[in-house]
């Protein structure tokens, strides 16, 4: 057996070792600082523990193998030595070396259990956050801009509009906001401000639109209105959200234009009008018509003319039906009103028949949809910068399509026709309880209204000084 009388262990020493041999003992500098032993219990590595005193009694704690060859895994000697030195500083400082050793794994492990949780914790709130922040951008994906707000606002009032201010509406969303602004058209609907509504408009009312730049306004309005309301809304179709807290529309002030309400055509006006509409360099032929045959009815309103198709055309029985509404819906308030033709009347239709009897409308110039409303407003603008809008060397003044329909009613009271006839013929006033329950047999107002039409149509061809249209009276309807 090894001996170990010189109380030092060197490597030949360990090496020398035999299985089951005496222990190899090497104490450690100083006083009661511990010792170094190795024992061998078999034919593997010599296994070397560090010693210590603790109440009388001797307490072994295993270091590792000890390394014989490079290739062996183990610690040398000196290794060994030094984890020695450090538990003899540790059983110096605190006595019970393997109860310090037990805390310190016992706290490491608290750590290691603490720093699991820490970064469980912040994972998960990480992923909390992640979720969270897709949330955020799912519902901010979901808020409608500010073009799929007006477009909701347009498909709201399919059923409750006329299908006429619907296709007003869609072209003025083309026409005054996506293409000359699509940059505010794809802004979130509540990002919106009262200077982009400004931003709108006032390229609008620059151009002299005023009319159009208030009634803008107030679609603008009336879609952030139902913007605000919306998401509330039982039976919605658009899934969108607004998220909308005010109306910015509604702070924005469009000062009344000035368009004179008494203005009404002079008859050296109309006669002119009439008489060079035609020959005007942008107004088409169609157009000319339009206007001659809105007068040759009693000045009808102008758009109710273009809303109509052929079908609407009694021909045999000389006479077109119309479809009066009140409103801005208009579809819950209508009324049919029956316009007796003279042959001047008639006339102009053979004229008109001639260029678009192919397609469903009289008054198109597409073929693919009626007049829009605001075309009549550009035709007049065409008429007032030309040469014919000069009479006698003075310029004519501005007016509207609309006006007509009040030069007719004064060519009836400057030449007798009674009120009742005149409001019979152009359908004004045909309201309430007696008309909406007794009188509302169309049919029926015909005889008054062809008298109405041809003591009118008397009148016209004074002012246009030509023959007198026959007023042809009804005979027969169609079945």
């Amino acid at each position: 057996m090894a001996s170990n009388a010189s109380k030092t262990v060197n490597d030949q020493k360990v090496r020398g070792m035999t299985p089951d041999c005496s222990p190899l003992v090497e104490s450690l500098p100083g006083r009661g600082t511990g010792a170094l032993v190795f024992k061998r219990v078999n034919d593997g590595s010599p296994v070397c523990y560090y010693r210590y005193h603790l109440a009388g009694k001797q307490v072994l704690i295993k270091l590792g193998v000890y390394r014989r060859t490079a290739r062996e895994v183990g610690f040398t000697l000196s290794e060994l030595r030094d984890q020695a030195a450090a538990l003899a500083q540790i059983a110096k400082a605190h006595g019970d070396v393997k109860a310090y050793l037990a805390k310190q794994e016992a706290d490491a492990e608290a750590s290691r259990i603490e720093n699991e949780r820490a970064v469980d914790a912040e994972r998960l709130k990480a992923e909390e956050e992640a979720r969270e922040r897709q949330h955020l951008a799912e519902i901010e994906a979901s808020r409608g801009t500010f073009g799929e707000l007006f477009l909701d606002y347009i498909e709201s009032l399919r059923e409750k509009a006329t299908a006429g201010v619907v296709k007003e509406l869609e072209r003025l969303y083309q026409t005054n906001m996506v293409a000359p602004h699509p940059s505010i058209m794809a802004m979130k609907a509540r990002d919106i401000r009262p200077d982009h509504i400004l931003a709108i408009l006032n390229p609008i009312w620059d151009r002299g639109a005023k009319i159009q730049a208030r009634r803008m306004r107030s679609y603008l309005s009336a879609a952030f209105s139902h913007g605000l309301r919306a998401e509330n809304s039982v039976g919605r179709s658009s899934a969108k959200s607004y998220n909308l807290e005010s109306n910015p529309a509604t702070v924005i002030a469009v000062e009344q234009a000035s368009v004179p309400v008494t203005r009404a055509l002079s008859d050296a006006e109309l006669s002119k009008f009439w008489g060079t509409l035609e020959t005007t360099e942008g107004v088409g032929p169609v157009m000319a018509l339009l206007f001659k045959f809105v007068i040759a009815t009693g000045g009808q309103r102008i758009f109710n003319i273009c809303q109509t198709t052929w079908d609407d055309y009694d021909l045999e029985a000389r006479t077109v039906s119309l479809i009066h509404r009140k409103g801005r819906g208009g579809q819950t308030m209508s009324r049919p009103h029956l316009v007796p033709l003279t042959e001047r009347a008639l006339a102009i239709l053979e004229r008109v028949k001639e260029i678009n009897g192919c397609h469903p409308w009289p008054w198109t110039t597409t073929g693919k949809q009626h007049i829009v409303v605001s075309s009549p407003t550009h035709a007049v603008a065409k008429w007032l910068k030309s040469e014919h809008a000069v009479i006698d060397g003075k310029q004519t003044p501005s007016f509207s399509p609309r006006d007509l329909r009040r030069t007719c009613t004064q060519l009836m009271q400057r030449y007798g026709i009674s009120d009742q006839l005149s409001d019979l013929l152009q359908a004004h006033g045909q309201t309430g309880v007696a008309n909406k329950h007794y009188r509302n047999n169309p049919e029926a107002a015909l005889p008054e209204k062809q008298r109405a039409i041809g003591l009118f149509e008397h009148a016209l061809a004074k002012v246009l000084g030509k023959k007198t249209a026959k007023v042809v009276l009804l005979s027969k309807r169609r079945t």
